[in-house]
């Protein structure tokens, strides 16, 4: 069963939450495994490639691939780690494609940004875990230097891409419990 994942903003960050029918440790488990984090990152219909050294200061590689052949990369380390209760990605999408960031810039500028101000700074991601009855609670938090920049990422999509993906996570949850 897949669940809503409710999407909002304060100060520069989107905060999304959602939950999952699942035990804490085997939430956390999807994040920091690389394959089960390669079966679930991305929207729907996208693939994932997925080098990860879990460990604070450890660096990652998520390469996202679209159904029509573009890759998106995301480089990044990851911050402090607190095992099934917490975790920080630091992202770096500044490699995705000159489209991409074009798309980006234009949604900056929508939201009230100069263009000269725009810029491809990584975003501190925390994602954190919490009981829920049987299930696990998952928020995640993106900060962005700027609130246009947050913005300009939601203009993008972002809430429609992370609900994507925490569907299938939800299957991937739901086959490793079986």
């Amino acid at each position: 069963m897949s669940y809503q994942t409710d999407v909002a903003t304060e100060a520069n960050d989107i905060v999304l939450s959602r939950f999952f029918d699942a035990p804490r440790p085997l939430v956390f488990m999807a994040w920091v495994d690389p394959v089960m984090l390669a079966e679930w990152w991305g929207p729907e219909g996208f693939t994932a490639t997925v080098d990860i050294d879990v460990r604070e200061g450890g660096e990652m590689s998520l390469v996202m691939h679209s159904p029509d052949g573009e890759d998106y990369p995301i480089g990044g380390h990851f911050g402090e780690i607190v095992p099934n209760e917490s975790l920080v990605m630091i992202m770096d999408a500044s490699r995705h494609s000159e489209g991409w960031h074009e798309a980006v810039k234009a949604g900056f500028v929508e939201a009230g940004g100069r263009p000269e101000d725009y810029n491809a700074d990584p975003i501190r991601t925390l994602i954190t875990f919490a009981d829920e009855g049987a299930g696990t609670r998952v928020i995640v938090r993106q900060t962005f230097t700027m609130a246009t920049m947050r913005d300009a990422h939601i203009r993008l999509g972002s809430g429609a891409g992370w609900s994507g993906s925490f569907n299938k996570l939800d299957a991937v949850l739901q086959r490793a419990g079986d």
